[in-house]
Protein backbone atom coordinates (compact mmCIF):
# COMPACT_ATOMS: atom_id res chain seq x y z
CA UNK A 1 0.00 0.00 0.00
CA UNK A 2 1.42 3.30 -1.34
CA UNK A 3 1.58 6.42 1.17
CA UNK A 4 1.97 7.00 4.38
CA UNK A 5 0.79 4.54 7.54
CA UNK A 6 0.46 7.12 10.09
CA UNK A 7 -1.61 9.77 7.62
CA UNK A 8 -3.67 6.78 6.85
CA UNK A 9 -4.82 6.61 10.44
CA UNK A 10 -5.05 9.93 10.90
CA UNK A 11 -2.30 10.38 13.23
CA UNK A 12 1.05 12.44 13.80
CA UNK A 13 4.50 10.48 14.63
CA UNK A 14 4.95 11.09 18.14
CA UNK A 15 1.18 9.34 18.26
CA UNK A 16 1.22 7.23 21.66
CA UNK A 17 -0.01 2.98 21.24
CA UNK A 18 -3.54 3.86 22.65
CA UNK A 19 -3.63 6.29 20.10
CA UNK A 20 -3.14 3.92 17.16
CA UNK A 21 -5.77 1.14 18.55
CA UNK A 22 -8.10 4.18 19.15
CA UNK A 23 -8.00 5.63 15.59
CA UNK A 24 -8.20 2.22 14.14
CA UNK A 25 -11.43 1.18 16.12
CA UNK A 26 -12.96 4.46 15.40
CA UNK A 27 -11.82 3.75 11.15
CA UNK A 28 -12.51 0.64 10.97
CA UNK A 29 -16.34 1.23 12.41
CA UNK A 30 -16.88 4.12 9.88
CA UNK A 31 -15.73 2.41 6.61
CA UNK A 32 -17.28 -0.73 7.43
CA UNK A 33 -19.45 -1.85 3.93
CA UNK A 34 -22.58 -2.23 5.94
CA UNK A 35 -22.55 1.57 7.09
CA UNK A 36 -21.76 2.36 3.16
CA UNK A 37 -24.46 1.56 0.83
CA UNK A 38 -23.83 1.98 -2.71
CA UNK A 39 -20.02 2.58 -2.28
CA UNK A 40 -19.30 -0.83 -0.41
CA UNK A 41 -16.07 -1.27 -2.49
CA UNK A 42 -14.68 1.62 -1.46
CA UNK A 43 -15.39 0.82 2.21
CA UNK A 44 -13.83 -2.50 1.80
CA UNK A 45 -10.38 -1.08 -0.10
CA UNK A 46 -10.26 1.50 2.88
CA UNK A 47 -10.85 -0.57 5.83
CA UNK A 48 -8.25 -2.81 4.02
CA UNK A 49 -5.43 0.10 3.75
CA UNK A 50 -6.58 1.01 7.50
CA UNK A 51 -5.81 -2.62 8.72
CA UNK A 52 -2.82 -2.85 6.77
CA UNK A 53 -1.66 0.32 8.76
CA UNK A 54 -2.67 -0.67 11.99
CA UNK A 55 -0.99 -4.17 11.72
CA UNK A 56 2.26 -2.24 10.99
CA UNK A 57 1.94 0.65 13.23
CA UNK A 58 -0.21 -1.00 16.08
CA UNK A 59 3.29 -4.02 16.50
CA UNK A 60 6.00 -2.25 18.93
CA UNK A 61 8.41 -4.53 16.57
CA UNK A 62 7.24 -3.30 13.29
CA UNK A 63 6.39 -0.05 14.41
CA UNK A 64 10.21 0.51 15.23
CA UNK A 65 11.32 -0.62 12.09
CA UNK A 66 8.96 1.41 9.89
CA UNK A 67 9.88 4.50 11.67
CA UNK A 68 13.71 3.48 11.11
CA UNK A 69 13.62 2.27 7.37
CA UNK A 70 10.12 3.62 5.93
CA UNK A 71 9.14 0.49 5.41
CA UNK A 72 8.85 -3.22 7.05
CA UNK A 73 9.22 -5.58 3.85
CA UNK A 74 7.60 -8.05 4.16
CA UNK A 75 4.32 -7.51 5.90
CA UNK A 76 3.37 -10.97 7.00
CA UNK A 77 0.59 -11.66 9.65
CA UNK A 78 -1.36 -8.93 11.48
CA UNK A 79 -2.49 -12.13 13.77
CA UNK A 80 0.56 -13.06 14.34
CA UNK A 81 1.19 -10.50 17.24
CA UNK A 82 -0.49 -10.26 20.50
CA UNK A 83 -1.19 -6.63 20.54
CA UNK A 84 -2.56 -6.44 16.85
CA UNK A 85 -4.87 -9.64 16.82
CA UNK A 86 -6.30 -8.14 20.35
CA UNK A 87 -7.13 -5.55 18.83
CA UNK A 88 -8.60 -6.36 15.91
CA UNK A 89 -10.65 -8.93 17.91
CA UNK A 90 -11.87 -6.57 19.66
CA UNK A 91 -12.77 -4.45 16.44
CA UNK A 92 -14.80 -7.67 15.67
CA UNK A 93 -16.31 -8.00 18.98
CA UNK A 94 -17.63 -4.03 17.94
CA UNK A 95 -19.05 -5.51 14.98
CA UNK A 96 -20.98 -8.61 16.33
CA UNK A 97 -22.38 -6.26 18.54
CA UNK A 98 -24.02 -3.89 16.17
CA UNK A 99 -25.07 -6.82 14.15
CA UNK A 100 -22.57 -5.94 11.36
CA UNK A 101 -21.89 -8.73 9.19
CA UNK A 102 -17.92 -10.29 9.04
CA UNK A 103 -18.31 -11.49 5.14
CA UNK A 104 -16.52 -8.70 3.70
CA UNK A 105 -12.93 -10.41 5.87
CA UNK A 106 -12.80 -13.18 3.59
CA UNK A 107 -12.12 -11.14 0.55
CA UNK A 108 -9.35 -9.60 1.88
CA UNK A 109 -7.65 -11.66 4.74
CA UNK A 110 -9.26 -14.99 3.52
CA UNK A 111 -6.51 -15.85 0.65
CA UNK A 112 -3.56 -14.62 2.61
CA UNK A 113 -4.63 -16.79 6.24
CA UNK A 114 -4.89 -19.87 3.78
CA UNK A 115 -1.88 -19.95 1.99
CA UNK A 116 0.02 -19.55 5.32
CA UNK A 117 -1.88 -22.38 6.48
CA UNK A 118 -4.54 -21.54 8.49
CA UNK A 119 -8.32 -22.44 7.98
CA UNK A 120 -10.44 -19.42 8.62
CA UNK A 121 -13.91 -18.04 6.89
CA UNK A 122 -15.01 -14.81 8.93
CA UNK A 123 -18.55 -15.47 7.26
CA UNK A 124 -19.00 -18.39 8.94
CA UNK A 125 -19.20 -16.47 11.97
CA UNK A 126 -21.77 -14.05 10.12
CA UNK A 127 -23.86 -11.45 12.21
CA UNK A 128 -23.27 -13.41 15.30
CA UNK A 129 -19.41 -13.04 15.16
CA UNK A 130 -19.51 -11.01 18.71
CA UNK A 131 -20.40 -14.20 20.52
CA UNK A 132 -21.94 -17.42 20.24
CA UNK A 133 -24.36 -19.55 22.62
CA UNK A 134 -22.54 -22.55 24.11
CA UNK A 135 -24.58 -24.56 26.66
CA UNK A 136 -26.82 -21.46 27.26
CA UNK A 137 -24.69 -19.23 28.35
CA UNK A 138 -22.98 -16.84 25.82
CA UNK A 139 -19.05 -17.29 25.10
CA UNK A 140 -17.25 -14.35 23.06
CA UNK A 141 -15.10 -15.61 20.23
CA UNK A 142 -11.30 -15.69 20.22
CA UNK A 143 -8.60 -15.61 17.41
CA UNK A 144 -7.99 -19.36 17.76
CA UNK A 145 -11.97 -19.77 16.92
CA UNK A 146 -11.43 -17.42 13.56
CA UNK A 147 -8.11 -19.68 12.54
CA UNK A 148 -8.95 -23.40 14.35
CA UNK A 149 -5.84 -23.45 15.63
CA UNK A 150 -2.29 -22.49 16.47
CA UNK A 151 -0.65 -20.36 13.23
CA UNK A 152 2.27 -22.36 11.42
CA UNK A 153 6.01 -22.31 13.26
CA UNK A 154 7.74 -19.79 12.01
CA UNK A 155 11.28 -19.86 10.89
CA UNK A 156 14.10 -19.34 13.03
CA UNK A 157 15.97 -16.07 12.80
CA UNK A 158 18.95 -15.33 10.44
CA UNK A 159 21.88 -13.61 10.73
CA UNK A 160 24.05 -12.02 7.48
CA UNK A 161 26.91 -10.48 7.68
CA UNK A 162 27.98 -7.55 5.17
CA UNK A 163 31.94 -5.90 5.10
CA UNK A 164 31.60 -2.28 4.78
CA UNK A 165 34.73 0.11 4.44
CA UNK A 166 34.67 3.02 5.04
CA UNK A 167 36.98 6.00 4.85
CA UNK A 168 39.27 7.44 7.85
CA UNK A 169 36.80 10.70 7.79
CA UNK A 170 33.59 8.96 7.44
CA UNK A 171 35.48 6.60 11.30
CA UNK A 172 36.36 9.68 12.38
CA UNK A 173 33.04 11.81 12.06
CA UNK A 174 30.35 8.76 11.48
CA UNK A 175 28.16 8.58 8.02
CA UNK A 176 25.77 7.18 6.33
CA UNK A 177 26.07 4.39 4.05
CA UNK A 178 23.58 2.67 1.97
CA UNK A 179 23.33 -0.92 1.76
CA UNK A 180 21.54 -3.10 -0.81
CA UNK A 181 20.39 -6.25 -0.24
CA UNK A 182 17.99 -8.44 -2.96
CA UNK A 183 16.44 -5.27 -4.43
CA UNK A 184 15.99 -3.64 -0.90
CA UNK A 185 18.19 -0.44 -0.07
CA UNK A 186 18.94 0.20 3.75
CA UNK A 187 20.78 2.56 5.58
CA UNK A 188 23.31 2.34 7.57
CA UNK A 189 24.10 4.65 10.17
CA UNK A 190 27.85 4.60 10.61
CA UNK A 191 28.76 6.25 14.06
CA UNK A 192 31.69 8.33 14.98
CA UNK A 193 34.80 6.72 16.43
CA UNK A 194 34.59 3.47 15.04
CA UNK A 195 37.48 1.66 13.78
CA UNK A 196 38.53 -1.66 11.71
CA UNK A 197 36.57 -4.74 13.62
CA UNK A 198 33.62 -2.39 14.93
CA UNK A 199 29.78 -4.24 14.34
CA UNK A 200 27.05 -1.81 13.56
CA UNK A 201 24.11 -4.27 14.24
CA UNK A 202 20.92 -3.16 12.04
CA UNK A 203 18.30 -5.51 14.56
CA UNK A 204 15.11 -7.20 12.39
CA UNK A 205 16.58 -5.73 8.81
CA UNK A 206 16.15 -9.57 8.20
CA UNK A 207 12.69 -8.79 8.36
CA UNK A 208 12.66 -6.27 5.14
CA UNK A 209 15.12 -8.10 2.81
CA UNK A 210 14.77 -11.46 3.21
CA UNK A 211 11.20 -11.64 4.45
CA UNK A 212 12.14 -13.26 8.11
CA UNK A 213 13.20 -12.81 11.36
CA UNK A 214 17.10 -11.82 11.93
CA UNK A 215 19.52 -8.84 11.85
CA UNK A 216 22.23 -7.91 9.78
CA UNK A 217 25.36 -7.18 10.68
CA UNK A 218 27.80 -4.59 9.23
CA UNK A 219 31.50 -5.34 9.86
CA UNK A 220 33.66 -1.57 9.37
CA UNK A 221 36.79 -1.89 7.56
CA UNK A 222 38.81 1.84 7.84
CA UNK A 223 40.89 2.12 4.98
Amino acid sequence: MAGDYYKTLGLERSASDADIKKAYRRLAMKYHPDRNPGKETEATQKFKEITEAYGVLGDPEKRQQYDQYGTVGDLGNIFGSNTTSAGFENVMRDFGGLGLNLDFLDNIFGETLRGRGYRVSFSNLGKSGAASRRGGGTRRFTMEDLFGGSPPQQQQPMTVTYELTVTADEAEKGATKRLTRKGRRLEVKVPPGVKTGSVVRLPNACTITDGCQGDILIRIKVK
